[in-house]
């Protein structure tokens, strides 16, 4: 469990733990999940990440949505990793769902299909009901608290969209629309012919229930994890936005970790609502940058929730400037 730090100790010219710590009371204020959705384009990341079968992803938990799409790319394993307990009861909820409820089921319990959300006894009520003996103890706790955030939509009951809500407008893009013009005003229900990005296609969705359970959940900061992995470990990094929330020196530290754990060849997708991010002068030359691919992926991005993007590939020490080994790892059990 993490500790509530006093807002005093925060130095004041550390801009981004203040900010990071108003940010979490703020989402405190609307309820205990700050995204219920992702804000990621999932083909995003897998275009980016080239994830090939049989390796180790990790990500950070978030919503769930990224790190149940990677099961698509049939990977070893994915470890998701988020600081936050309700984040990660949430996407346990997710990856439940999806192991032992249809895909129809799925679209009812977060409340992306017609006529699943309501007053009690909605569709979504009853998709729960239906999982329920299937969830860990305290996820079970943790969601049977909080039935009225099922029966109201799941999607629409995360913090930062709820913020969005009164704010003015967020609007979700749809699968199968042109690029970030066609989109659905949160809290209004798909019409059935569309569905949302954060939910798997019904083609990919028997794949993902038999390789639910390679999906494994960690509790605590993403840097901390890398430091309890061994050397050579991952192969592919999706580090989402983490970047805005840490100092250079953090930032750099992070990628630091990155390279002690990462796979030769590994991949690595970062992203900022801030800034480009940059690789730091003693990492160059193990951190390879790929800027076609970024300014592709952000152009044809579907959500455009970031401004930049930053795709690296890991070199190996002795390569001289190219992969010292290939960067599929299938054969590794």
């Amino acid at each position: 469990m993490t500790t509530r730090a006093n807002p005093a100790a925060v130095p004041a010219h550390d801009p981004i733990a203040l900010s990071r710590r108003l940010y979490r009371r703020g989402n405190r204020l609307l309820g205990p999940i700050a995204f219920s959705a992702t804000l990621e384009d999932p083909r995003t990341v897998l275009q980016a990440l080239r994830v090939e079968p049989g390796q180790h992803v990790l990500c950070l938990a978030s919503a769930g949505d990224i790190g149940i799409a990677l099961l698509a790319t049939n990977p070893r394993r994915v470890t998701a990793v988020d600081l936050s307990l309700p984040q990660l009861h949430l996407t346990e909820l997710k990856r439940t769902a999806v192991a032992f409820l249809p895909h129809d089921g799925y679209l009812a319990l977060l409340g992306a299909s017609p006529g699943s959300r309501g007053r009690g006894g909605s569709p979504a009520t009853a998709a729960y009901q239906a999982l329920r003996p299937e969830l860990p103890d305290p996820v079970r706790q943790f969601w049977d608290g909080r039935l009225d955030m099922i029966d109201a939509g799941l999607l629409w009951q995360g913090a930062v969209s709820r913020l969005a809500t009164l704010a003015g407008p967020l609007w979700l893009p749809f699968a199968g629309a042109a690029p970030q013009r066609t989109a659905l005003l949160l809290r209004r229900v798909a019409d059935g012919a569309h569905r949302p990005l954060c939910c798997p296609a019904p083609v990919d969705y028997p794949g993902l229930a038999t390789r639910a359970d390679r999906l494994v959940l960690r509790h605590g900061d993403v840097r901390q994890r890398l430091r309890a992995e061994p050397a050579g470990g991952i192969d592919r990094f999706a580090l989402s936005n983490v970047a805005d929330w840490l100092t250079p020196a953090g930032w750099h530290a992070l990628l630091a970790e990155v390279v002690r754990t990462a796979a030769p060849g590994a991949r690595v997708l970062a992203c900022s609502r801030r800034r480009r991010l940059e690789v730091p002068s003693g990492l160059r030359e193990r951190l390879r940058p790929d800027r076609r691919l970024e300014r592709t992926l952000l152009g044809a991005d579907r959500i455009r929730y970031f401004r930049s993007l930053t795709v690296l590939t890991v070199q190996g020490r002795d390569s001289g400037g190219t992969d010292a080994t290939p960067s599929a790892r299938g054969a590794r059990t």
